[in-house]
């Protein structure tokens, strides 16, 4: 997942918010696809002093391509809840740190999944998942955030950011450049960026053992506008996947409603 900061917002701008979102893979506008890597839904509150977030995900193999049970996956099948709570960072503290908490087992987030493929008439996914499902697991992690207001040139005044990550499920590095602008009523924004990863415990687990890919490109699109007092968010994600045997741009959805206190 990308930082929570370039997720939800300017993070310069901390006040009490309460945004409800998804990810989804398989209806992005760019390509058809079947829960390639990311299916996820949670809660993110954020208040001036502290942030937490619950998530509710799925991985999965590349369904578009291998369409029955005797295919190759290319990855391992898992169910992730993820806690987080951390210190936003802000106007007042351009640095900020946060604790990471992430289960993989069978909560009953595949049902949910499998719902929406009946309801959508596609084909149901959990028996042939379950041939490949990660075995049970905890992880812990750590990480930190900074934030810079730079101005660049065409682009003007942006926001440098950096989120450091160390745990027991991933090491990472992330980078990224973003910017704002508003007209009539709705922002705009953008994002750019790259991710160093070291290890991944999720992308590689077994049975598959899937190749990591260590440097992960990045670029988004995004608008927000108020609804009757809500902020509606619509994002468009794109990079390269995360697994290293596929060079296809990954597009993401990501869209939410916050409501700001």
């Amino acid at each position: 997942m990308l930082s929570a900061s370039i997720l939800f917002g300017n993070p310069a701008i901390c006040e009490e918010a309460l945004t409800v979102y998804f990810f989804n893979d398989s209806v992005n506008g760019f390509q058809l696809s079947d829960a390639y890597e990311t299916h996820n839904m949670g809660l993110h509150f954020l208040s001036d002093d502290y942030y937490a977030q619950l998530d509710l995900g799925i991985v999965s193999p590349d369904m578009w391509v291998y369409k029955n049970k005797y295919r190759e996956a290319n990855r391992s099948f898992g169910e992730v809840i993820t806690l987080e709570l951390g210190q936003p960072v802000s106007a007042r503290s351009p640095i900020g740190y946060y604790i990471n908490v992430k289960s993989v087992g069978e909560f009953g987030i595949d049902k949910l999944q499998d719902f929406a493929h009946r309801v959508l008439f596609l084909q149901p996914v959990n028996e042939i998942n379950d041939i490949v499902r990660m075995p049970n697991a905890t992880w812990l992690g750590f990480g930190t955030r900074y934030i810079k207001e730079i101005n660049l040139p065409l682009l003007g005044g942006s926001i440098f950011g950096s989120d450091a990550y160390l745990g027991s499920d991933r090491s990472s590095l992330q980078l990224s450049i973003s910017g704002t602008m508003s007209q009539r009523g709705v922002t705009y924004g953008y994002s750019v960026g790259s991710k160093a990863v070291a290890y991944d415990e999720i992308v590689t687990a077994p049975p598959v053992d899937a190749d990591l890919r260590f440097f992960v490109p990045y670029a988004s699109v995004s608008l927000e506008f108020d609804f009757f007092g809500f902020d509606v968010f619509v994002r468009e994600i794109l990079s390269l996947p995360t697994i290293a045997s596929d060079d296809d741009v990954f597009a993401v959805l990501n869209a939410g409603i916050s409501y700001r206190f």
